[in-house]
This record gives structure tokens, C-alpha cells and sequence, in this order.
């Protein structure tokens, strides 16, 4: 009887055994399909999200390589799915949704934004990829300073190749141009604006008379005057040329000195204070300053003299009717690393006569040695020409053609200045801003 339990209790635990061992290899085949499951799961997104990265690179070259300007209205006769069909590589299939906003009208021109829905996902998969890819376009009478960066030589079929012939890189949100166009730069209007003349078309009988001078129609002798008015000093008026400018800056106080016949001649104010120190001529203790420069003539040297050129709150705008030579890098006070760098200056010249509206020599020449970086928004009725040198330009660079021996780069930080918004593009259009706002993975439903 003992013996017979025994084998009873070894079939029992046998039987045991068994059923343990095939619900354990039952579920060993739920996981391995889990597993497996997962696995393919993940292996489906990343080439999803692959598929998406290189559709969302695709319709940036294609925006990129796309004159907006060959539209009547871009925002439906070019952002639609007829120019972005879907489309199937290897079996991802691609499919683009555009929704039009528009953000802003005033001026004369106006800003639409553009969304575009990129959605990727494979036949009978589980899952879908999408990202939302935004651009502005801004159409109208443009002010050039909305340009991040743009060349005006013709003939130029790729912006791309040809920033790539002359050593040009960018890095700014508004697509680059290279292009014809041909922006009404009115030398005289902008002097007006810069002294406060209340006329468009300047003559030497106001200029006299603004700066207390006998009457008369003949041209006021070389040197430098200041153009007093309600608000203090509104900007500094140079006839001639000038042999060097210098800015400096430190302690609260913005720094300036002009180089002229051999003299030098100091300014020092606190920006958007009663506060103007000048070392010339002139009872303007304590006035504002409005920091305009204007020079009837060319600059043949554009210094920092200091560790900082520009207070943070400094926004110098520089007109010169002539060349204008940058000899040294041209940095604000704030210099801490990864700081994102705005234009502090506005390096502006025109290619005709303020006055006669002959044409002049307007180029913006850098001759700086080694690595340099310019807090500047540069508009060059002329070329902007570079040395051996290798410089970054902290704003946006809109000139006529560019002649470079070093290495440029355009980062298109917008500034902020009055002078370049009187310089527009006559119905125009450009893109700007591109930017992927997500990317995202979700279930989709066949």
C-alpha cells in the first residue's frame, strides 16, 4: 500500500511538472510576441520619424530654392497640395496640410503665417508621425531691415550656390535671397529723417539753417555739427570725410569719438537719458542724444577702442554718403557665452549724393584682422567687401553684391532702428522665420 501511494504521488507531481511546464512555455510565447511586438513598434517609429525628418528637410529646400515674388498670391497658389503632392518612398507614405494666418498688417505691407501638417505612416502600420513646420511670409513695401540676409546682384539662379561661391554662411530664420530688386534707398529723405528736417528733399539753405549758420545756398564748410531739437540732440552731422570713429563703452555711458582734419572730438551720453557730454562747440550739456550719425563723406575707419563698443540699451544708427571701412570688430558689453548677440548698430550707406543724388562710392569694406564679430545690421548700397579675415556679422546684411576673401558669417538677428525701415522692397515677398514647432507619434486608424 505504501509503495502503491508513492507512484500515485510521483504521477501526481509529474502531472504537475507537465502543466507547469507547458503554462510556462505558453507564457514564454506570450512574451517573446510582446517583445517581438515592441520591437517592431520601435524599429516602425524610428523610420517613421526618419521619413518625417527628411520631409520636413525636403520642404525647407524647396521653400529655399522657391521665389515667392513669381506668385500673385503665394498663399494659395503655392502652398497647396498640388505643389506638395503626398507622396510613398518604399512604402511611407507622406501627405502635407497648409493653414494660412495672417498676424499682422500695417505700413503697406503685411505678415501671414503659413503651418504645414507633414504626417508620415506606413500601410497597415499602427502608428503615424507628424510635424508642424510654421514659415512667415511677409509681403508688400517691405523695410529691408525684415531682410535677414539679401543680395541684390541679378542673374544669381541659387542663393545657396552663390553664398557658397563667396564664402558666406548663415544661420538666421528668414530664408537668404540673391536676387534683382531694386529698393528705393532716397538719400536726401534719409538725411531729412535723421536731422528732423520736415521736408523730403534737403537742400544747404535748411541745413544752415538748422544748424544756426548764416543763410545761404552754398555748402557748409567740413567739420561736425550737431542738430539740436525738442527732444535734445537728435543726431551729429559730419561734412567731409572722417578719419576714424570710435566707440567705447563702460559704467552706464556710451562713448563715441570722431576723427576729423587731425582734431578729435568726444561724445558721452547715457542712452534715453538727459545726459550728453560733448567736447565741441555748442552749449548741449545735459541734452538727450538720438543717436544718429550722419556723414557727408566716407569713414575710413570704425573702431571699438574699448572691451565693450555698445551698451546693451545703445542703438546707433550710422548713415554715411560714401565708403564706410569697419576696422575692428564692433562688440556690446554683454558678453557672456551662448548670450544671443542683437545689432547694436546700423551700418548704412547710399550710392548717391545726399544733396545732388549723384552717384558715389557706397561699399562697406571689413578689414579686420583674425576672427572678429560685428553687432551690426549692415545695409551696403554697395558691395560688402571682406579681407583674408574671418568675420560674423551679429544681424542682418542686405547689400548689392558681396566681394569676400575670408569667411563671412550672417546670423539675421532683426535690430532695432528707424533709418532702414524707410529703405523698402516695393512689392515685394520673402519668407522668414522657418521653424518646426513638434514632432509627435500617435495611433491612426486605417
Amino acid at each position: 500500500m505504501k509503495c502503491r501511494g508513492n507512484i500515485v504521488l510521483t504521477l501526481l507531481f509529474a502531472l504537475l511538472l507537465a502543466a507547469s511546464g507547458a503554462a510556462l512555455l505558453t507564457h514564454t510565447g506570450y512574451h517573446n510576441t510582446i517583445i517581438a511586438a515592441r520591437r517592431d513598434r520601435r524599429l516602425e517609429a524610428a523610420a517613421l520619424e526618419q521619413a518625417l525628418l527628411l520631409g520636413l528637410h525636403r520642404y525647407r529646400e524647396k521653400l529655399a530654392a522657391s521665389d515667392m515674388n513669381a506668385w500673385p498670391e503665394p498663399s494659395a497658389g503655392f502652398f497647396n497640395t498640388d505643389v506638395f503632392p503626398a507622396w510613398n518612398d518604399n512604402g511611407v507614405m507622406g501627405s502635407h496640410e497648409f493653414n494660412g494666418s495672417e498676424l499682422r498688417s500695417e505700413n503697406g505691407f503685411r505678415v501671414v503665417r503659413i503651418d504645414d501638417v507633414i504626417r508620415m505612416r506606413r500601410g497597415g502600420g499602427g502608428i503615424e508621425y507628424a510635424g508642424r513646420a510654421g514659415v512667415e511670409m511677409v509681403e508688400g513695401d517691405i523695410p529691408v531691415g525684415e531682410a535677414g540676409l539679401l543680395i541684390t546682384k541679378p542673374g544669381a539662379a541659387n542663393a545657396a550656390v552663390f553664398l557658397a561661391e563667396h564664402g558666406v554662411d548663415y544661420s538666421g530664420t528668414q530664408l537668404p535671397l540673391v536676387q534683382g530688386v531694386a529698393p528705393g534707398i532716397d538719400a536726401g529723405s534719409l538725411l531729412a529723417a535723421a536731422l528732423g528736417l520736415p521736408v523730403e528733399v534737403p537742400d544747404w539753405g535748411r541745413i544752415r539753417a538748422a544748424f544756426g549758420l548764416e543763410p545761404g545756398a552754398a555748402p557748409i564748410p567740413a567739420g561736425i555739427y550737431l542738430a539740436r531739437g525738442d527732444n535734445g540732440v537728435g543726431a551729429v552731422f559730419v561734412e567731409g570725410d572722417l578719419q576714424g570713429l570710435e566707440f567705447s563703452a563702460g559704467g552706464g555711458w556710451q562713448a563715441i569719438v570722431f576723427r576729423q582734419g587731425g582734431r578729435s572730438f568726444d561724445l558721452r551720453y547715457r542712452p534715453g537719458e538727459d545726459s550728453l557730454a560733448w567736447s565741441g562747440a555748442g552749449d548741449v550739456a545735459g541734452a538727450r542724444f538720438g543717436e544718429k550719425i550722419v556723414v557727408h563723406g566716407s569713414v575710413w575707419s570704425v573702431t571699438q577702442r574699448s572691451v565693450a563698443a555698445f551698451l546693451d540699451a545703445a542703438r546707433v544708427e550710422l548713415l554715411v554718403g560714401g565708403r564706410l571701412v569697419v576696422a575692428s570688430g564692433l562688440e556690446g558689453e554683454n558678453l557672456a557665452p551662448g548670450r544671443e548677440r542683437f545689432p547694436k548698430l546700423l551700418l548704412m550707406t547710399c550710392a548717391g549724393d545726399f544733396f545732388s543724388n549723384e552717384k558715389i562710392e557706397a561699399d562697406i569694406v571689413i578689414t579686420a584682422a583674425g576672427e572678429a564679430t560685428v553687432q551690426a545690421q549692415v545695409i551696403a548700397a554697395g558691395s560688402l567687401v571682406n579681407g583674408e579675415g574671418k568675420v560674423k556679422i551679429s544681424g542682418g546684411l542686405f547689400a548689392a553684391d558681396i566681394a569676400n576673401q575670408g569667411h563671412v558669417l550672417v546670423n539675421g538677428a532683426r535690430g532695432d532702428f528707424v533709418l532702414d525701415r524707410r529703405v523698402r522692397l516695393n512689392g515685394f515677398k520673402l519668407l522668414r522665420n522657418f521653424r518646426v514647432h513638434y514632432i509627435e507619434e500617435r495611433g491612426h486608424e486605417e
